[in-house]
């Protein structure tokens, strides 16, 4: 990937974190679609086992087709969910639509004759942002001609992570405050990191929660220990009650 990615670029493509961070997901879509250049950018909510969509956001809401009742019967037509179940749409990954599917093929099918042609999109480039197994979420990057380079995939690639971190903030419930603990004692990230511990959660549900790695919720966990004077997790967890 840093063969394909400027320093420009990396530059540009914290911007887009940085959005993430401060405004949320919707907010930062726009900066991503001008950072790969794209017309439109969504982000769809589906239950991929039944091929349905559930939801989106959007950077441009006066075109989005989920306003359109034959556009989401349709929806199950999209080559993306073929693509994921059989392995060739994976997490993380970017996948252009015209690698999915040759423009006879997609000529063929309503939901692009009917819906992308007219709008003026020719090819989209793919990323599952979040995935289990019966919910997803996809970033759908639109634009007017086929094909997207190595470096708008690379790109692409670098920045989903970020957004689903921003999806995960946005929809997570609100922590409640340590009680009995003093705001001086630990700092706001210790603190944050010890309030999920409190609610049971572990390492990697803390870490994708706050938008950092599992590594540095152990710090702050060492950090916590040694402030309050306790050993362990369970022990942190006693604490707090």
């Amino acid at each position: 990937m840093s063969s394909e990615l400027t320093a420009r670029c990396l530059h540009r493509a914290l911007d887009v974190v940085n959005e993430f961070r401060a405004a949320g997901p919707a907010a930062g879509l726009a900066g991503l679609g001008r950072l790969i250049g794209c017309d439109i950018v969504s982000c769809t909510s589906t239950e991929h086992t039944t091929r349905r969509l559930t939801g989106t956001v959007t950077d441009r809401p006066e075109h989005n087709l989920m306003r359109h009742p034959e556009f989401r019967a349709n929806a199950h037509q999209h080559p993306a969910f073929a693509a994921h179940r059989e392995g060739r749409l994976a997490l993380g990954t970017a996948v252009a639509l015209t690698d999915l599917a040759d423009l006879r093929t997609l000529r063929a099918l309503p939901l692009y004759t009917d819906f992308y042609r007219p709008r003026g999109t020719v090819d989209q480039l793919l990323c599952v942002v979040q995935v289990d197994a019966r919910h997803g979420r996809i970033l759908t990057l639109s634009r007017s001609r086929p094909g997207f380079s190595p470096r708008e995939h690379a790109l692409a690639d670098l920045l989903v992570p970020h957004l689903g971190q921003a999806f995960a903030r946005a929809e997570a419930p609100a922590v409640q405050p340590l009680a009995g603990v003093s705001a001086d004692v630990l700092t706001t990230r210790e603190r944050e990191v010890a309030e999920l511990v409190a609610r049971a959660a572990t390492d990697r549900e803390i870490a994708r929660r706050l938008g950092i790695s599992a590594r540095t919720v152990q710090k702050h966990l060492q950090q916590s220990y040694r402030k309050l004077g306790v050993a362990s997790r369970t022990e942190l967890m006693v604490h707090l009650r």
